[in-house]
């Protein structure tokens, strides 16, 4: 290595260093792909240790420190601009299940397609999946982890027991919601400020061998509003996915321009999990009134778990995978979400989901504990997400749009969720955060003193920056 100062890192780790000319292109963003970084070093450590030393190193030498899992953010996250990016997906094992306890630890870059797949053949899974378990546990816990099982649920960080965190002073801390919760508060939705997830306790849930998916049909936003209610209330369903598909109509005058528009309609795939006989179709679906049931279909436990893979796998074949990803994702109030729905659809391209989709997901406020996953007050709640994939040569055209989208959402009492491209000032930061804005400062502060910990997004004054 050229550079004297990671061959002392070199010297202290046992996994792999690479000196930043020669890490991998792939690594410069996210994604999003939307930011542009070179970290100085990549480490991926061998073992936790290697972590702690990383940090350490980090403090004492005055640089910034980066974690990384799958980095399926799209800003500044999972990147690093001349400090140290660490990947954490070298650190993935599954490393202990309790069926009678009903949890499973898991090393905090465990991708969760390989944590269900442990734990399904028990019939046992995480009460809360992302629809893309590609991702690391890490990762999803850092922002909260939300899924078709939320409204039940609450987040994925729900769901944790105890985690071990390396914090930003490089050391390793036991926390969970009774010990250090503190900390651990401060972890589970933190954006990776406070401290390192290196171990994960997930609680489990037991489930059943076959589920039996409904796909309805609505054309009206009332109707589907009062259908998603019901079916978050009436306790028969393990699993609510819904979003917004296009039926393009023609062109008409859009902001001065014509472009094509769509009549928008609102699937609801309402899902039970059975053994035995099958669910009975009169009586789960009793009171519903969609446009239409399109299909009924029963699949085993993990072909449903897994359902969205191939749709994954088709924008990589596409070549969408590489465009750019600034997703719009926001909770809303139950009764503002949709009027915000209703002025942003009409005037909306179909050609959104051309390798992306417009997403939404009935929840209940009270589901959650997390301080961190800010969403508004009130019982039900609706999330709403434009999730494009734009090719480059059209994203200065594209980001207006996506920043319109944004301000309208939180002009309409919404709260951002965290993984998507946010472009907050420092003033809309502290309105996102409102009281716990200070709360997360001073565990910044205490945790990661010398504010090494994932710089770039969230614009926390936590004294001393570290140089690179």
């Amino acid at each position: 290595m050229a550079d004297p100062l990671l061959r002392a890192l070199r010297e202290r780790v046992r996994g792999s260093v690479t000196e930043g000319p020669e890490v991998p292109a792939a690594y410069r963003s996210n994604f999003g792909h939307i930011v542009d970084a070179s970290p100085r070093v990549l480490l991926r450590p061998a073992n936790v240790d290697d972590v702690i030393e990383a940090v350490r190193f980090a403090r004492a030498k005055g640089l910034h420190l980066a974690t990384r899992g799958a980095a399926h953010s799209q800003s500044h996250l999972g990147v690093s601009d001349g400090g140290i990016l660490l990947d954490m997906t070298s650190l993935g094992r599954a490393l202990r299940l309790d069926g009678d306890a009903l949890w499973i630890d898991v090393e905090g870059g465990a991708i969760w397609r390989d944590v269900v797949r442990a734990t399904v053949s028990e019939l046992l899974v995480p009460p809360v999946l992302t629809n893309n378990l590609s991702v690391t546990v890490g990762g999803t816990l850092s922002i909260a982890g939300i899924g078709v099982a939320s409204f039940r649920h609450g987040t994925q960080g729900d769901q944790v027991v105890e985690l071990d965190v390396v914090t930003g002073e490089g050391e390793l801390v036991t926390c969970g919601p009774d010990v250090e919760p503190d900390l651990f508060w401060s972890v589970v939705a933190g954006l990776g400020q406070v401290g390192v997830i290196v171990r994960a306790r997930l609680r489990l849930r037991r489930a059943k061998p076959m589920t039996r998916t409904y796909y309805l049909l609505y054309d009206d936003t009332a109707r589907f509003f009062e259908d998603s209610k019901r079916a978050m209330d009436d306790g028969r369903w393990e699993h609510i996915e819904s979003w917004a598909s296009p039926c393009p109509q023609g062109t008409k005058p859009v902001s001065g321009r014509r472009q094509v528009f769509a009549r928008w309609f609102y699937p609801s795939h309402l899902t039970a999990e059975f053994d035995g006989s099958p669910p009975d179709d009169r009586a789960l679906l009793d009171g519903y009134r969609p446009y239409e049931t399109l299909y009924t279909d029963d699949v085993p436990l993990l072909d449903f778990l897994e359902r969205l893979a191939p749709v994954f796998d088709l924008w990589k074949r596409g070549g969408t995978w590489e465009h750019v990803h600034p997703w719009m994702e926001t909770v809303l109030p139950w009764d503002t979400a949709p009027a915000m729905i209703e002025a942003l659809m009409p005037d909306l391209p179909p050609s959104i989901l051309v390798g992306g989709h417009v997403l939404l997901w009935p929840a209940k406020g009270t589901a959650s504990r997390s301080r961190l996953f800010m969403r508004p007050p009130g019982e039900d709640l609706m999330g709403f997400g434009l999730l494009p994939a734009v090719p480059p040569a059209f994203w200065d055209e594209a980001k207006p749009m996506l920043d319109m989208a944004s301000r309208l959402s939180v002009a309409m009492g919404g709260k951002r969720y965290l993984s998507g491209y946010v472009a907050f000032s420092n003033e809309e930061w502290r309105e996102h955060f409102g009281p716990m804005w200070d709360s997360l400062g001073a565990a910044k502060r205490r945790w990661d003193p010398d504010g090494i910990l994932n710089p770039g997004f969230v614009p926390l004054d936590a004294g001393r920056q570290g140089r690179g």
